[in-house]
């Protein structure tokens, strides 16, 4: 049988200087995690090295999102330099080493970087329970429970990634499920198998995380999130628990079981988990304010540009202009009719824009998530300037809440409750004078969910995942192999993970 070796740790290196400072996996670093481990303040610091982690160029930070994932899902047209490899799919060009010698770089990184992750979270599940009287209220089932659901989440990601869609690859061996800290070899596992001990530990994470503030509406404990501040916090729809956005909570392990439960095509359960996070969504997810985006770069501090207060789960990227520089709109004006296309640039031209919105001028989307540059358009709806709202800024949504409104327009048990559930989103997108037709055909409805997928997730990287999972092929002309969706597990030996 292949197997993977993943490298788990006994030790990590943790610097104590701040809580955005993160832990770091390496075969070289075996400290004590003791110190680390003493209080539950030193937990929730563990988690937030993760979600900081997280947020690196090579992961969450660019590549899975508005970069190599979107370019995957057709978004831009590249026609020079080495990011065309990636919407031409040169990765998979055997004629072509240069090509794949450049993309298996990055792909190495994503690989080795989620199960660099992955091994953290373990190193903290080790010791929890043996450490659980050192905890108050229920913080170590909540801490407990968010560690196990994102386990299962950075597991998804890469069996999306590095595994067949679940039409032809259910059987098939995908990647290994690391739950432990160990040397050992873990095997590959089946999809249908991995995708159940991912089901598992994200019903653990449900169960422990039932009281979580964001579900309770009460104030979280600072190892649990920080608070946020400002003079319009009630006006803005901001409650006290809001940066708990920024923590795997009770509604992304929920949210994490409709994406799976979809991606295996059991639309009961799928529909099941939506619904749960639906029936929440005036208390907790309440749709963006158009006062709030009104206000984009002006002087106003209620400029809501990712609409923050739809975000399920999302990470805090706190150097999101680095990341941006030169690939999308970072808060740089070029000099209207000189724009130079450099190596990184995404961009679109207005025409395409147009279409994407299908001529809806008064989509909100269209409106604000967009900035003009010369004659083209740069996404920039992770750009805040100085004056917006801290509980605005620096936010990355990677689970948000039309995904839940989609999932149950595809799973409903009739077309009108679909088309009931795709206008609701619509109509907070500023499209209620475009209702669709309760009538249209089953196909039709298809169509309309396939062109929400496109509108609402540019920049997240989620428009790839839904191609890949219904294997249509139609969005590209480049796109003329099914083994096109699948990167192979990197040849890495010699690193945390290779092939034995």
């Amino acid at each position: 049988m292949k197997k993977i070796k993943i490298l788990g740790l006994a030790a990590l290196m943790f610097s104590m200087t701040a809580c955005e400072d993160w832990l770091d996996v390496s075969a070289s670093n075996q400290l004590d995690r003791n110190e680390l481990f003493k209080t539950e303040i030193g937990y929730g610091e563990a988690m937030t090295g993760v979600y900081a982690k997280m947020c690196d160029a090579s992961l969450y930070g660019r590549e899975l999102t508005f970069n190599i994932v979107d370019l995957l899902g057709g978004y831009y047209v590249i026609e020079s330099f080495n990011h065309k490899n990636w919407p031409r799919y040169k990765f998979a060009d055997q004629s072509n080493a240069f090509a794949m010698n450049y993309c298996a770089a990055y792909i190495e990184n994503i690989w080795n970087g989620i199960y660099g992750q992955i091994a953290n979270l373990n190193s903290l599940l080790e010791t929890i329970d043996g450490n659980k009287g050192i905890f108050s209220d229920d913080n170590y089932n909540l801490i407990k429970g968010e560690a196990l659901g994102l386990r299962a989440y950075l597991h998804f990601d890469l069996l999306r990634l590095f595994a067949e869609a679940y039409t032809t690859g259910k059987d098939k061996k995908s990647i290994p499920y690391v739950s432990s800290l160990s040397p050992a070899v873990t095997p590959l596992f089946s999809q249908e198998d991995a995708i159940a001990m991912m089901l598992e530990d994200l019903e653990k994470a449900k169960e422990l995380l039932i009281n979580d503030p964001m579900r309770l509406g009460t104030t979280p404990a600072n190892c649990l999130a920080s608070l946020p501040s400002g003079s319009n916090l009630a006006s803005d729809n901001i409650p006290i628990w809001h940066n708990r956005r920024f923590r795997f909570n009770y509604y992304a392990a929920v949210a994490t079981m409709a994406r799976i439960y979809l991606w295996k095509g059991d639309r009961v359960n799928a529909l099941r988990y939506a619904k749960e996070v639906i029936a929440d969504q005036e208390d907790k997810f309440p749709w963006v304010l158009t006062e709030n985006l009104t206000t984009i770069g002006s002087t106003s501090s209620n400029q809501d540009r990712s609409f923050a207060t739809e975000h399920i789960f999302a990470l805090n990227v706190t150097n999101w202009e680095d990341l941006m520089d030169t690939y999308i709109f970072s808060g740089e004006v070029g000099i209207p009719g000189s724009i130079t296309e450099g190596e990184n640039t995404l961009f679109i031209s207005a025409e395409e824009r147009s279409s994407m919105y299908e001529g809806y001028t008064a989509d909100l989307r269209y409106q604000y998530c967009f900035e003009p540059f010369g004659t083209k358009f740069f996404i920039s709806k992770f750009y805040q300037n100085t004056k917006a709202a801290r509980y605005f800024q620096e936010r990355l949504p990677l689970i948000r809440l039309s995904e839940m409104y989609y999932i149950a327009a595809e799973c409903a048990e009739t077309v009108s409750e679909g088309v009931n559930y795709l206008d609701q989103v619509r109509s907070h997108r500023g499209l209620t004078s475009y209702a669709l037709d309760r009538s249209m055909s089953k196909d039709n409805l298809a169509q309309e969910i396939r062109k929400e997928y496109k509108k609402e997730f540019w920049g997240e990287g989620q428009l790839w995942y839904y191609y890949k999972r219904k294997m249509d092929m139609t969005f590209s002309t480049y796109m003329t192999d099914i083994k096109f969706f699948t990167f192979e597990i990197p040849d890495i030996e010699q690193s945390n993970a290779g092939r034995e």
